[in-house]
């Protein structure tokens, strides 16, 4: 309230260098279409080049759209102003249709804040899909302290080859699907690919987004019937080879009942998300290269078919919050593709308490050069940490606690740890290594294995053709009654090269009458040096 204070002293002190939309004939009674005089302040402004608009106190019904606003521009709703979408079209854009501004060259310079923009997407004549702010070849732009309700099949907010965008202290209620539009994002980040991708200009350049910050913003239901929460929160699912969105930030966000992800960071380069909270969400962060199947996206700008993913760098999912996940997804997600890796990431310091229908609490497949760190995971109908065609992770610190499956799995990595995790009653196997090479299981700790179906699992599982295993230092228990783990510690015939030494597998009640059945290959059992 003391910011929001501040702000509106700062506009009352200064209105003699503003505009009113009123001094140009708006009304705002709510039935007027008072569009035409709101364009006429915005133009008045363009002329000066460059200046505020003042929308007072009032609902003004906005009924010849889009509202056009070029660089330079300050448009502010002051507190008690509402505008009402009464046409079947987006109700803000920056710039005139048939512009030719590359790049970053468009009309930015833009604040658009304050008020609530009904867009009225459940409404007879207005369930087309449209938007309600579209920016594009712009930089400088910011967006805050706006509630954007009820928008229909495209996104609340687009931002399209922007660089330098601030989407901060929104509210984004409502979303209605018009028909195979279950994937939209209420802020979605997008690049200049075509005329089917962003609508209101071009040049179709390629030109992708950079220097995004989303924070402290509501994603969730508005309660207008006939509307939903927001398929995907903040992300985007288009992209071109060569071309990357970079330097994104979504920070202190909250997310509730999002239908499929929070945050899907699809093409996403030096990005962190960070500090969200995410509750009954069908997945709250998914990490994504450029699918392989997807023709459009594996194009060059030139047009030419690659039919090849790419790598993505350096992104960070740090101390975030994922609640009562309804299982459309991991809780957190990360996939690369055979020709595009994920490489450069952290994981680290995030609490999953709850995932629906077998679904992991986080997953990693095709990644590289990893940390999957202090996580706190309980509750997930899937595994705790799963992780697949991967190298080089370091799965460290984390606490697996009530999981449905497996509570940590390496199936077919290289060059991977898991030290000093913990792992408590997971439904089945604690640590599994699937066909894997050169991995290090050390200082784990797991306790009741296989609680789920008596005599089916173990405590920690070498399966065949894994090699050149490293297990030390670890300790595993038995729970003491009812379903039980068959052996503290497993190796399937065929797995070579396992270094074993220093482990704690005592118990009674395993039910395979032994702590350690090792089937491997002349294992090594000396802490001697191996030379």
């Amino acid at each position: 309230m003391q910011v929001t204070a501040g702000r509106l002293q700062y506009m009352l002190e200064r209105l003699s260098e503003s505009i009113t939309v009123t001094s140009y004939g708006a009304v705002g009674d709510g039935t007027t279409d008072d569009a035409p005089a709101i364009q006429a302040a915005l133009n008045a402004v363009e002329k000066l080049g460059g200046g505020w608009v003042i929308v007072p106190p009032g609902t003004y019904l906005l009924a010849t759209l889009p509202l056009r606003g070029n660089g330079y521009t300050r448009l502010t709703l002051l507190p008690g102003a509402r505008f009402v979408r009464g046409a079947a079209e987006t109700m803000f854009v920056n710039g005139d249709q048939g512009q030719g501004f590359g790049g970053y060259t468009g009309h930015g310079n833009i604040i658009i804040e304050g008020g609530v923009w009904d867009c009225q997407g459940a409404a007879p004549g207005l369930t087309a899909a449209a938007m309600c702010i579209s920016i594009g070849h712009a930089r400088d732009i910011t967006i805050r302290d706006l509630e954007i309700r009820d928008v229909s099949g495209y996104h609340a907010i687009e931002l399209n080859s922007t660089k330098r965008a601030t989407v901060d202290n929104c509210r984004f209620l409502g979303y209605r699907d018009p028909g195979q539009r279950d994937f939209s994002e209420a802020v979605q980040i997008d690049l200049a690919k075509s005329s089917g991708v962003f609508g209101q200009f071009g040049p179709y350049d390629h030109t992708p987004c950079e220097d995004i910050v989303i924070s402290r913003c509501y994603f969730g239901p508005s309660g207008t019937a006939g509307t939903t929460a927001w398929p995907r929160g903040v992300g985007s699912h288009s992209a071109t080879i060569t071309r990357w969105h970079r330097r994104i930030t979504v920070d202190d966000c909250s997310f509730e009942d999002i239908t499929q992800y929070g945050v899907s960071a699809y093409n996403w380069e030096d990005s962190t998300i960070a500090n969200c909270h995410f509750h009954g969400c069908g997945s709250g962060v998914r990490l994504r290269t450029v699918i392989l199947t997807d023709t459009e996206d594996t194009k060059l700008p030139d047009g030419t078919q690659t039919s090849a993913s790419q790598d993505l760098r350096n992104v960070a999912v740090t101390g975030n919050t994922i609640r009562a996940g309804t299982g459309y997804d991991d809780a957190i997600v990360a996939l690369g593709e055979t020709s595009g890796l994920i490489l450069n990431l952290t994981v680290a310091g995030n609490t999953i308490d709850g995932n629906a229908r077998g679904q992991n609490g986080i997953r990693l497949q095709r990644v590289s050069r990893a940390t999957i760190g202090t996580n706190v995971i309980t509750n997930v109908s899937g595994t705790g940490i799963s992780t697949g065609d991967s190298g080089n992770l370091t799965v460290t610190g984390n606490q697996v606690w009530g999981v449905d499956s497996n509570g940590i799995t390496f199936t077919r990595c290289d060059h991977s740890s898991a030290v000093a995790n913990q792992i408590r009653e997971p439904g089945q196997t604690g640590i599994l290594v699937s066909d894997g090479n050169d991995i290090h299981l050390r200082d784990n700790y797991v306790r009741a294995p296989g609680r789920a179906t008596n005599a089916k699992y173990y405590g920690m599982r070498l399966s065949s053709p894994a090699s050149s295993v490293s297990v030390t230092g670890n300790k595993v228990r038995p729970y003491g009654s009812g379903a039980e783990a068959i052996h503290a510690f497993s190796a399937e015939t065929g797995v070579t090269f396992v270094h074993r030494y220093g482990n704690d597998f005592r118990g009674s009640t395993w039910t395979g009458n032994a702590a350690m059945n090792d089937n491997s290959t002349t294992p090594n059992t000396s802490a001697a040096d191996l030379t």
